[in-house]
């Protein structure tokens, strides 16, 4: 009879609570739960705390349900709820450390659990620990590769400088003078040298080719022996300062050797600084009458001349190396294709017009240097 009257109580507590749980709080249903369990009704702890397991409840409230439902369930002889939730509670709080009054069931089931956290733990910091060592040893061979790999200074170029002579070689393309122009022996002829000098940049385009761009100053000394007259000759000389950017090509004959043997042609642009003349006129065939030559001193002819050239070149040179460059010879033509001379300026210089009798005529100027230099090389790093 006590058995049948429990069972209803059991019933009623539970119809009561379940039609309740939504007006009654998770504080007030553990309460109640706690009760049930004191009073020995352990099937009932879970399903008043279940759902608060959830959500409802928090810190020592949440840890006293879960002990509470774990408990039910392995008095209720339940072990395997009781296992998944004891495994809930360990992850939830893994700081927990068993009281006196635990049940012993209860003590060695969250051992289990415990045990199996740590092991987790200690297997993960060991992975993490193996990761970062793994890490740190792939860094430090990147860095000892970085340090060992073998680096090759690849040479794309040289840079220098260039110096030498020259001798000028204007040519005539109309002829002009004071007297009649088919009657003038005049002509330029081969004058004192000249010199130039200037940087050199050279750009390697493949083993045997070379690209090579310059900045020259250069000054030229011309000659025209002119004879506008029987009775009359004189001597002209002009200097010319100009400064020039040739670009060439370089081509090598025996690009394997280590002395080199090239042909080189390009374009030259010139810009004019200035130009002067000098001349001395002298008398002929006078007899036993002497006339004194007529000087004229340095004067400038800047504007006479064209500010403006353009040239063609072509020559041979060879290349010595050295530690670090090469030491090179080379003979180049210089060919003009455009006026040296300005028409329009003709008869600007009185005084070469009057007193020496000269006036120009047009000419193209081409001109021959021999050229000595140095370069050095330079080098890009390249990996191997």
């Amino acid at each position: 009879m006590r058995k049948w009257t429990l069972i209803g109580i059991s019933f009623f507590l539970l119809n009561q609570t379940l039609s309740a749980q939504d007006q009654v709080g998770c504080t007030q249903l553990l309460e109640d739960a706690r009760e049930a369990y004191q009073a020995g009704m352990v099937e009932l702890v879970p399903e008043l705390l279940n759902p608060c397991l959830e959500s409802g409840l928090a810190g020592e409230a949440l840890q006293e349900a879960y002990k509470l439902v774990i408990n039910a369930y392995l008095f209720d002889y339940l072990p395997d709820q009781a296992d998944n939730l004891m495994k809930d509670f360990v992850g939830k709080f893994p700081d927990y450390s068993t009281a006196p009054d635990d049940p012993g069931e209860f003590v060695l089931l969250f051992e289990k659990h415990h045990q199996e956290l740590v092991r987790q733990q200690i297997t993960a910091r060991q992975q993490e620990q193996q990761e970062r060592e793994r890490q740190a040893e792939i860094t430090r061979r990147q860095q000892v590769d970085r340090r060992e790999t073998p680096v090759e200074k690849k040479q794309f170029g040289t840079l220098g400088f260039a110096l030498g002579g020259n001798i000028a070689l204007p040519r005539l393309t109309e002829k002009y003078s004071i007297g009649d122009p088919a009657l003038d022996a005049g002509s330029f002829t081969v004058s004192g040298p000249g010199f130039h000098v200037g940087g050199i940049w050279n750009l390697n385009l493949g083993r045997s080719s070379e690209a090579t761009f310059e900045l020259r100053y250069t000054r030229l000394h011309l000659r025209y022996d002119g004879a506008p007259f029987s009775f009359v000759s004189y001597q002209y000389q002009e200097y010319q300062n100009f400064l020039g950017i040739p670009v060439s090509m370089a081509v090598m004959f025996n690009p394997r050797s280590r002395v080199n043997v090239y042909m080189r042609f390009g374009m030259e642009v010139d810009y004019l600084i200035s130009a002067a003349a000098s001349a001395t006129r002298s008398y002929t065939e006078t007899g036993s009458i002497y006339l004194r030559d007529v000087e004229l001193e340095k004067t400038k002819i800047t504007v006479t001349r064209k500010p403006m050239s353009l040239m063609g070149s072509g020559g041979l040179g060879i290349k010595f190396p050295f530690s670090g460059g090469k030491i090179f010879l080379e003979p180049r033509f210089h060919y003009g294709f455009l006026l040296s001379n300005n028409p329009e300026h003709r008869y600007d210089t009185q005084d070469l017009t009057w007193l020496i009798y000269h006036v120009d005529s047009d000419f193209r100027v081409n001109y021959l240097t021999l050229s000595f230099g140095m370069v050095w090389n330079l080098h890009k790093s390249q990996k191997l």
